[in-house]
Order: C-alpha cells, then structure tokens, then sequence
C-alpha cells in the first residue's frame, strides 16, 4: 500500500511538471508559492525578512507569486506543504530548516515529498569541509550536505561580482531549497532568479498618487474594478509628506493599464492626483532641467549649481554632511546631478559623513538614501564638540578637502552655521562651504517638492 501511494505521488508530480514546463512555454506568467520553515518564525523569535525580498524579487522579474506559508520545523508539516505546493504552482521555494542541528529537516521532508532518499553529496561535502574548516568526519555541520539523491546543485553568479557563488542552491524538480540566513538567501536567490527569469516578461504596472484618503474615491476604485475585470487594482493608505493613499494598477496587458487608469483619473478630482516621482535619483539631469527651465527662481538655483560644478571637479575630496534633513538630502540630490553630468552618467561614488547619534527610522532612512543615490556613508561618533569630531573624521578620510553643509545663518540653525564655520579657522586641511546659505524655505520646499525628493523630519 506504502508503495502504491508512492507510486501515484511520483506520477502525479511528474505530470503535473511536464503541465508547468508547457505552461511557462506558452507564454503565460508563471506562478511561486514559497514555504517560510522555521519555529522561530511563528513565535516571533526571528523576523522573517527573506519572503518580502523573495516576493519583490520574483514580481520584479513577471512571476506570480500565489502564496506564502509558514510551517513549524516538522517533518510531515513540511512534506504535506512541499507536495501541495509542487502540484499547483510552477516554481516553489523553500527557507530555512537546512541547517545542522536536529531541528533542522528540510531536506529530509522534501525527499519524502518526492519519495526519494537521502544521500551525502560529495561537492557539499567538500564545500563545508573547507569552508568550516571541519576535521573529524562524523561532524554535525556534514548534515548540511545530506540531500535528496535526486536533486541538483545550481551554482549561481554574484551579480555584484560576476563570480560563482561558493555555495549553491539544492533544487528537486520545481523546488528550490534556501538557507534561513538572509545574508546567503539574497545572494543565492537573486542569482537563481537572474538564471530561471532573465528572459521573462515584465508584468504591466503603474501607480498612482493620491493627496486624499480612501474613502474618498472607494466608490471609483470599485467602478474600474467592475468595469476593468483583468486589471489588478489595489490601495494602500501611506503617511508620506507629498500624498495619502497610493493606487496600483496591475496587469498582463498594457492596454489595460491604460484604460484603468484612465477610468479613474477622469473621476477624481484632478487637484488630488499628485505627480509624485518614487524615483528621483534616476535621470536626474533631465528632472532637474525641466525644474529649472519652469522656476520663478532660477538664478538661485542656477547659481547654486555652479558652485557644485567647482566643488566637484575632485569628488573623492568632496563630503557632505548628512543627518537627513531637507537641506542635507537636497545637497545630496544637487551633487548627484552634478556628478553625473560632469562624468556622464558614470554614477561615481559620493561621500557624506554623520553623526552616530542616530535613531532607528533615520539610520534606515539613510542607508535607503546612500544606496539609490551612491553614497559612500562615514558615521563618525559625536565627542559634543565640532572640531574634534571633525577632526577625528578627517585623520579617516585625509583625502577630503571640502565639506558641505546645507545649513543656514538664520533662524534656528543660527548655532549650527557659526560652530561649522568656526571650523575654517581650526587648521584643518578642509574647508567648510554652505552652498544653500542663500536660499529661503520657500526654495527648500519648492526644489524638494518640484522634484519629490524625500527627506527625515528633523526633530529639535
């Protein structure tokens, strides 16, 4: 009977693959369904970061991600998964329970789904045996490398490197097995993904922003929805400073997105749909022309440009003072126009320097904001006193020759200026420049605002 069942498993999975090859042939998007394993998920004892970058990256790359699952570190939980999983979508990946303790038994499941056995692969063999320097054969970590008999190893590519990942990712048919860490998940799943899906198709999408709350134009969303069957709609409420809710509208078609999006917009009032720019940091030479040739304050702007183009003629001598705020983030944002049109477009590294009194939301911010604009961050501890930061940050950085603040003479960042300017009579081998000093909040508000620039709200 026990034979019988395995027998009808394994037929049912080999048919049910050969459906999916002819599926993702035939041009239709394919599907994923991903099983998050691990106790310390469901007791929130280990945050789950590696479905979100799995969903963004699979949807970024036109696959339809169907479902996701936690399952505790049980055997039969995960086998029973794997099964439903493997006969209704066309990829499955899997998180976690790959590891060498006895908690640990993905991989024991995933051969039970697929009625195979275990056996000790001897490429992983070797591979944990360099690269935990393991001596003595019965090992615990060797556990890593007892995989199902019938599986493949795929060795990707670092996509920052272009080498062969060290390790690879454990395949059975349609699914992908994936360590829990985040740090070797991302790295192998995003060269998976570059190896199954570089020649996919892109889903349809566009969003659109809303400076009202939803209940204002829920009425209209459910009319396109009607009226637009094959059309994703979706709405999101977001405490953003430039609007209140963002609309999606998803599709296979593009012509669908269109005539969405046209639905909704010709019924809301037009003063409420914002131009908001999710990326500002992309081409932004030609953002920051169009800015200009339609500012009442262009000379201001322009002459603060200039300015850019001298200081950065070196910009490895260059480094801006960062702490987030409006001023410090358009400095950021004048720079990296500046950069790219004096290099054309090369996207050469910038340099900025904080402070380390950071809170969790601007450390965030920050990280987020130097990885799309290219900014290499120096965080230098705060001693209460401006020279001697400045000074410690310089014996780490004596290449820099020039710093910029975004602050101001006037108002409440009256003390800040006078202390930063005080550092020019300090004998240092830096000069402090305020390339914003003359602009108003008015200017501020305009350029961030006219360009979508983000910025942290600065608490005093």
């Amino acid at each position: 009977m026990i034979n019988l069942h395995r027998h009808v498993v394994k037929t049912l999975s080999k048919r049910c693959w050969a459906i999916r090859q002819r599926s993702d042939s035939s041009g239709v998007y394919p599907t994923a369904g991903i099983i998050v394993i691990g106790d310390e998920i469901l007791k929130a004892q280990v945050k789950d970061n590696n479905c979100f970058y799995a969903c963004k990256l699979l949807w970024n790359n036109g696959v339809k991600v169907q479902k996701v699952s936690i399952v505790r570190d049980n055997l039969m939980d995960i086998s029973r998964e794997v099964q439903k999983f493997t006969r209704k979508y066309n990829y499955v990946f899997t998180s976690g329970g790959i590891g060498p303790t006895h908690d640990d038994v993905t991989y024991e499941a995933i051969a039970l789904a697929f009625s195979d056995k275990l056996h000790y692969h001897p490429t992983l063999m070797d591979i944990i045996k360099n690269y935990f320097d393991v001596k003595t054969p019965n090992s615990p970590a060797f556990k890593m490398a007892y995989i199902p008999s019938k599986s493949v190893l795929k060795f990707g590519i670092n996509q920052d490197t272009g080498q062969t990942l060290p390790y690879p990712c454990v395949a059975m048919q349609n699914v992908h097995i994936f360590p829990g860490s985040p740090t070797f998940f991302e790295l192998s799943f995003r060269a998976l993904c570059k190896e199954l899906f570089a020649d996919n198709k892109s889903f349809a999408a566009t969003e659109i922003y809303v400076n009202a709350r939803e209940e204002a134009f829920a009425d209209i969303l459910s009319y396109v929805a009607r009226e637009c069957p094959n059309v994703s709609l979706g709405s999101y409420p977001e405490r953003h400073r430039y609007y209140k809710a963002r609309v999606t509208i998803e599709s296979e078609n593009e012509k669908n997105i269109e005539l969405a999006k046209k639905l909704f917009c010709d019924r809301i009032p037009s003063n409420t749909i914002v131009p908001y720019d999710r990326t500002p940091h992309v081409a932004c030479i030609a953002k920051y022309e169009s800015f200009i040739e339609n500012s009442e304050r262009r000379s201001v702007y322009e002459g603060c440009f200039k300015k850019f183009v001298d200081y950065y003629q070196k910009p490895e001598q260059v480094c801006i003072y960062l702490d987030g705020s409006q001023e410090s983030v358009a400095l950021v944002h004048l720079a990296r126009v500046v950069d790219d049109k004096l290099r054309l477009n090369s996207r050469s590294k910038l340099h900025a320097v904080c402070l380390d009194v950071l809170t969790l939301g601007l450390n965030h911010f920050l990280r987020e904001l130097c990885q799309r604009y290219n900014v290499e961050l120096s965080v230098v501890e705060d001693h209460g006193d401006v020279g001697l930061t400045i000074k410690n940050f310089v014996a780490t950085r004596p290449e820099c020759r020039v710093l910029l603040l975004g602050k101001r003479s006037d108002g409440n960042e009256r003390e800040v200026y006078n202390n930063f300017s005080r550092l020019n009579d300090a004998n240092l081998p830096l000069q402090v420049y305020f390339p914003l000093a003359d602009w108003t909040n008015e200017d501020f508000s305009h350029f961030c605002q006219s360009l979508c620039i983000p910025y942290h709200t600065i608490k005093p």
